[in-house]
């Protein structure tokens, strides 16, 4: 029976349902199928007042706070037959004052997120200046210290004697030249040697000739960055270092 089917999975039917059972009540002449047809129609004017008060349920939540999942159901509920005019308005304005809102927290999102993105650029130029400014102060502290030591390194050189940048400070008096790290070290020993000839030896070789493991690490690594040839293992280095240093007290 079509009423059996709406009631059982076809709700949106129940209003057709009914009036087709109002139809066959008004033909029908035998007082048993009449029996028959009434309680049918009371069954399904239930159903149908069950139905429109759900619906009706829906559409107050609508109004109060729309969301997908009840737009969902109200559109699923505007296929039922009895649906009013005023229904089908309160959900079309329910679709629009959720779209209006998913809209507006999409730029509210969007807008944290600028700021979000503003705020790491920002800190990104701080901590970009502040690199800069540790740069420029290194430099011009490297530069600051660069001729006490070439002239600490000369003094050795002209007295055959080998110094470290520990005693150089004691003697200078500069006593950052002893807390140097090894980046630093080399950076203001390629300042000392930038008016050094290709063909001299470099001053630094005074530093060198200690002999220490750090000392030729360092000179190797200073030679390196001056593109100067030199030996490959320490025997080697050690004699080259010698014979410089020949070269630098022969200056004097």
């Amino acid at each position: 029976m079509h009423l059996d089917r709406a009631l059982r999975d076809q709700p949106e039917h129940l209003f057709s349902a009914l009036r087709s059972i109002q139809r066959l009540l008004e033909e029908e002449k035998f007082q048993e199928n009449v029996g028959r047809l009434r309680l049918a129609l009371g069954r399904g004017q239930a159903a149908l007042e069950k139905r429109a008060q759900e619906r009706r349920d829906v559409l107050a939540q609508l109004r109060q706070q729309p969301n997908a999942i009840l737009l969902a159901r109200a559109d699923q509920m505007m296929r039922d037959l009895d649906v009013t005019a005023e229904e089908r308005e309160t959900v079309r304005a329910a679709r629009v004052r959720l779209r209006e809102e998913q809209e507006a927290a999409q730029r509210e999102l969007d807008r944290k997120r600028m700021l979000r993105e503003a705020r790491r650029e920002q800190e990104q130029r701080a901590r970009t200046e502040r690199e800069r400014a540790e740069q420029r102060e290194r430099a011009e502290k490297l530069s600051y210290l660069a001729p006490f030591l070439l002239g600490a390194l000369k003094k050795a050189a002209r007295e055959k004697r080998a110094t470290t940048l520990h005693e150089i400070q004691d003697k200078t008096g500069q006593r950052e030249l002893g807390c140097l790290t090894n980046q630093d070290r080399l950076a203001i020993l390629e300042i000392v040697e930038k008016e050094t000839p290709s063909d001299r030896p470099l001053w630094s070789t005074v530093l060198a000739a200690t002999g220490s493991e750090d000392a030729l690490r360092l000179h190797r690594e200073l030679l390196q960055r001056l593109n100067r040839p030199t030996a490959d293992d320490d025997a080697g280095l050690l004699a080259e270092i010698h014979t410089q240093c020949v070269q630098l007290s022969r200056q004097w």
